[in-house]
């Protein structure tokens, strides 16, 4: 039966944070968005809530590294900063073989506060940047999987641009 396998995902070996191409965080955490429209009540048979896909919910994107330093410094600036996160995946083929690929998300954010900071003796201190997103757009091995831009109008999810027809009327 053709299509039943897939190849399957495994961990994220490693990441990488760039804010306005300068490396600032490596080996790092993340929490990219999720994109989640805004939806609408009509009455059929009852109340219905229908996603309106030309507007998106606010977006927020974490990222957490360790130590204070000059990359913490860059990313907590309160201006829009473009931000890249790569993350490198280990997949499983379906004939057994493991590889790699590359995932790359670009973001354009505003941080939202200054981290707090912990520290304990011995022990790493880890900072949270919290971004509100402008921009989000998403790759797995070169190729886009989505993309929420809303200062473009672009709401692209698997090569289809949901909000072109919208755009083109107004």
């Amino acid at each position: 039966m053709a299509g039943t396998y897939i190849d399957i995902c495994g961990p994220i070996l490693g990441a990488t944070v760039y804010s306005d191409n300068i490396l600032v965080a490596r080996d790092c955490e993340f929490e990219l968005p999720e994109i989640a429209p805004a939806t609408a009540d009509i009455q059929a048979s009852g109340t219905l809530s229908l996603p309106i896909i030309q507007l998106i919910d606010n977006m927020e994107a974490t990222i957490k590294k360790i130590g204070v330093d000059a990359g913490l410094r860059k990313m907590i600036q309160f201006r829009s900063q473009q931000l890249e996160v790569r993350f490198v995946q280990q997949i499983v083929k379906t004939n057994g073989m493991t590889t790699e690929i590359g995932c790359k998300a670009f973001i354009r954010g505003i941080p939202s506060k200054i981290p707090g900071l912990s520290g304990k003796v011995g022990e790493a201190v880890e900072a949270e940047a919290v971004y509100n997103l402008l921009k989000y757009q998403l790759y797995a091995d070169g190729v886009e999987q989505w993309c929420v831009d809303r200062t473009a109008g672009v709401i692209r999810i698997a090569g289809v641009d949901y909000a072109e027809k919208m755009n083109s009327l107004l």
